[in-house]
């Protein structure tokens, strides 16, 4: 489950990047059964670009999949705010940024309800952000 293949993406990377939610569901479930650290070694693991499952989901427009990470977050009990949210890739953006580049209204209007939810503060937070 979390070996990594050739191209040294794991299948949770996999599936990520191909939108698969009933894969991540069924390695989520997996991992809950041989005890995986679900918080490290899934959910907030990083591929060789320095990105999550959450800031693939926001690269590639895939609103069901960050509801999926966005409830699982909750379960382990992640730093929804720090560690999904505001969290940066290599390439130094988040899902805001990515979804704004992207234009997608859709998963900035998901992003910002879920900002609200864990009090991000849209100005310091997000529109006047320093890297």
């Amino acid at each position: 489950m979390l070996a990594k293949c050739r191209n040294r993406l794991t299948n949770w990377d996999l599936a990520a990047r191909y939108g698969n939610t009933k894969i991540l569901e069924k390695l989520w479930g997996w991992g809950r059964e041989v005890q995986v650290n679900l918080k490290d070694d899934l959910l907030l693991a990083k591929d060789y670009d320095g990105l999550t499952a959450w800031n693939i989901a926001a690269r590639d427009d895939n609103t069901e999949i960050l509801e999926k990470l966005w409830g699982w977050g909750r379960e382990v009990q992640v730093n929804l705010k720090d560690d999904l949210l505001l969290a940066k890739g290599r390439n130094g953006l988040s899902a805001w940024d990515i979804a704004a580049r992207n234009g997608n209204t859709d998963i900035l209007e998901k992003l910002c309800g879920w900002g609200t939810e864990v009090q991000v503060n849209l100005k310091d937070d997000l529109l006047l952000a320093k890297d």
